[in-house]
């Protein structure tokens, strides 16, 4: 069975550019896009109801670890090492508690609070994160930071942002952000999906209000994978550029496990990070050490291409769910595939995991120690793409319970209007 799943593979490596359909004329083929492809509208509260945060009144508490890298640091190099090249500028705990917030019983509402060490914050949400005042804190030595906000339900979980934009701009998603769970217990996008044209990103930077004020909008993308049950160990990373020039201003990635509900911690009543550390049933899940597949590990770490990466390997099943909305603040559809490696679609198992050629100058593939790598434009500058050239934010990782690999990309084009299809992949 071996030699024949990696015949298959092998035999993939030449169907590259099978079942064409074009979503922006310089989009790599995927599985998504061919004529077989099968898609299907998605009900407007399908991300609200399939979400596992916040769903009961009682906190539900999540410990975790946040690792902070420069952008400096990173844009150097097409593919990054960590260990070799970069490593984190600083690195901290983190704990947040969500729970729902609606005494209707209609669940319209969420409620989250997030609570950080020193180390853990770095630049993130800069005017907005406050010193944490609470005398029951058991922390007494180690000054603490929160953030909290409420949630509330909305048609495909689409939100408007702070902005400040030109008058054409105004209505088009410029100043809007929206959450797609891609996969049920698999993975999570959020963050605004509009990308402006060259010629937009270039008003964007000329214009200012009737006061003098620049224009003022946020760019940023939150992409989460999930292993077990609700979502029990999750690895993220928070990636944003400056919502105006296009520049890379932050990266950084976040580790979480979901502690017992009998934690005994309440956010506002005092917490303890130790305390909440001890909860931890098994800490290697959060620092993913008991990684099953030693050689692949190995491989995606040292660099290697995907492509060598994957050819190496065995899978002989795939599956994947695919997103696309039909604007920023649109309706969605989905579509879904199932293959095993005796279907003759076997071949787009490899094809669809390849990265967009001629592109790879414009992103920076950055491989961490613990089998999670991390694929970003380095800007969104006027001129560094195309406006019908394919852009793509993508988080992958080994996966600590069956051996096998996911994914999840974020994909589109300015002449698209942005970010339009979001797509889990898992191999096994």
């Amino acid at each position: 069975m071996k030699g024949s799943c990696s015949q298959l593979a092998r035999c993939a490596l030449f169907c590259l550019f099978m079942n064409t359909l074009h979503i922006c004329s310089a989009y790599a083929e995927q599985w998504w896009t061919s004529p077989e492809a099968s898609w299907k509208p998605v009900s407007s509260d399908y991300n609200w109801s399939h979400r596992r945060t916040g769903t009961r009144p009682d906190w539900s508490p999540y410990f975790g670890n946040w690792l902070h890298y420069r952008p400096s640091e990173l844009l150097s190099n097409s593919i990054v090492i960590e260990g070799k090249h970069v490593r984190p500028w600083t690195v901290g705990r983190m704990c947040k508690f969500l729970r729902q917030k609606d005494d209707s019983g209609k669940d319209e509402a969420f409620e989250l609070k997030s609570i950080y060490e020193e180390s853990a914050k770095g630049d993130w949400a800069k005017g907005f994160i406050e010193k944490r005042i609470n005398t029951a804190d058991r922390e007494d030595d180690v000054p603490l930071w929160q953030l909290g906000h409420i949630f509330n339900k909305t048609p495909y979980r689409v939100t408007a942002l702070p902005c400040s934009l030109p008058p054409k701009l105004e209505g088009v998603g410029a100043e809007s952000s929206r959450v797609t769970i891609v996969m049920p217990d698999g993975c999570t996008v959020s963050g605004p999906r509009w990308l402006p044209t060259n010629e937009e990103a270039d008003e964007l930077q000329q214009w200012k209000d009737k006061d003098g004020k620049n224009a003022m909008r946020f760019q940023f993308c939150e992409l989460w994978l999930a292993e077990g049950t609700a979502e029990s160990t999750k690895v993220g990373a928070f990636v944003m550029y400056d919502g105006i020039t296009g520049e890379l201003v932050q990266i950084f990635r976040m580790k979480e496990v979901l502690l017992p509900n009998e934690s005994g911690d309440d956010p506002e009543k005092g917490i303890s990070m130790d305390q909440l550390e001890s909860t931890i049933g098994d800490k290697n899940r959060l620092i993913r050490k008991d990684i099953v597949d030693a050689d692949m590990l190995t491989a995606l770490r040292s660099g290697q291409s995907l492509e060598d990466v994957f050819r190496q390997n065995h899978f002989t099943s795939f599956v994947g769910r695919a997103v696309k909305s039909t604007s920023p603040n649109g309706a969605e559809e989905e579509c879904t595939t199932n293959m095993a490696a005796g279907n003759d679609g076997v071949s787009n198992i490899v094809a669809s995991l390849l990265a967009p050629k001629g592109k790879e100058a414009q992103h920076i593939d950055i491989r961490f120690e613990d089998g999670v790598y991390l694929r970003v434009p380095k800007s969104f500058c006027p001129g560094t793409f195309a406006d019908d050239a394919e852009v793509c934010l993508e988080l992958g990782s080994l996966r600590l319970d069956d051996g096998g690999f996911h994914r999840v990309r974020m994909t589109g084009c300015r002449k698209s209007g942005g970010f339009d299809v979001c797509a889990y992949e898992r191999w096994q």
